[in-house]
């Protein structure tokens, strides 16, 4: 897999990466412009600048780069950085930061409420329902992913990674406590589901009842959303939003990806 297709899987996976690309080349320095390397977010490379002391320094810098900040140009005399070559290389290292991803299983008033507002805020939008009339593009038109399945293969098949913000508000308690069963098996960011105070302990009940420890079950919130008075869908859907916001700035992660990844 060359570099690109690498980054193109990164993003369908939501998998932050680097790309270095040598922009000057000057004396006798390992690799002329244009050379290209891939860098990961467990620092694992593909490609390479030209290795030693400067490629390892450029794998430092994007690394920090993935935590948040802004592409930029990093300048190396080379004989200062313990290289004996000489010469120069400036570096052009760029965040290819995929959106966060916003999973809504329910495609009702507020999930619908929810992509479209979702999207204005920068998150990557799936949005799953098991009946086809609502899990129709056309009605989602904001939502980068539309899913009419049943929730547990659309489970199988959504990528869940720790960027996942997971909003569980279907048509049916049934399903509510089917899908929030399932995701808890996953990694998540954030795994919100809706209801009433008495309908939440009870599903938490049958959770505990099925094994669940009550700290994986205490990571989950729900009732879902700030509390800011809602009661329309759009209200609401606001009131979960808000939330989302606040633990994606409580995770110190950047509010949207790159123009170049997203």
């Amino acid at each position: 897999m060359d570099i690109f297709d690498e980054i193109v899987a990164a993003k369908n996976s939501g998998r932050p990466v680097v790309l270095a690309t040598v922009v000057e080349s000057l004396g006798s320095a390992p690799r002329a412009e244009g050379a290209r390397m891939l860098v990961r977010s467990d620092g694992s490379i593909s490609g390479t600048i030209g290795g030693g002391a400067v490629e390892q320094k450029v794998i430092e810098e994007a690394l920090q780069l993935m935590a948040g900040g802004p592409a930029k140009v990093l300048d190396y005399t080379l004989k200062d950085i313990g290289m004996e070559c000489g010469g120069g290389m400036k570096v052009f290292v760029e965040p290819l930061v995929p959106a966060p991803r916003l999973i809504i299983f329910g495609a009702g008033h507020i999930g619908t409420c929810l992509a479209q507002v979702g999207k204005m805020l920068d998150f990557s939008v799936t949005v799953v329902d098991n009946r086809p009339e609502f899990a129709d593009a056309s009605r989602l038109p904001w939502a980068d992913t539309v899913m009419a399945e049943d929730y547990a293969a659309a489970i199988d098949k959504v990528v869940f990674n720790d960027r996942s913000y997971v909003v569980i508000l279907t048509h049916k308690h049934a399903h509510d406590a089917e899908v929030l069963e399932l995701c808890l098996k996953k990694t998540w960011r954030y795994l919100g589901m809706i209801g009433s105070r008495v309908k939440v302990a009870k599903v938490f009940d049958r959770l505990r009842a099925k094994g669940f420890s009550d700290e994986i079950i205490a990571r989950v919130h729900s009732p879902i959303g700030l509390k800011i008075g809602a009661s329309t869908p759009a209200e609401i859907a606001i009131s979960i939003l808000a939330e989302l916001v606040q633990e994606r700035s409580r995770s110190g992660e950047p509010s949207g990806g790159c123009p170049s990844a997203s």
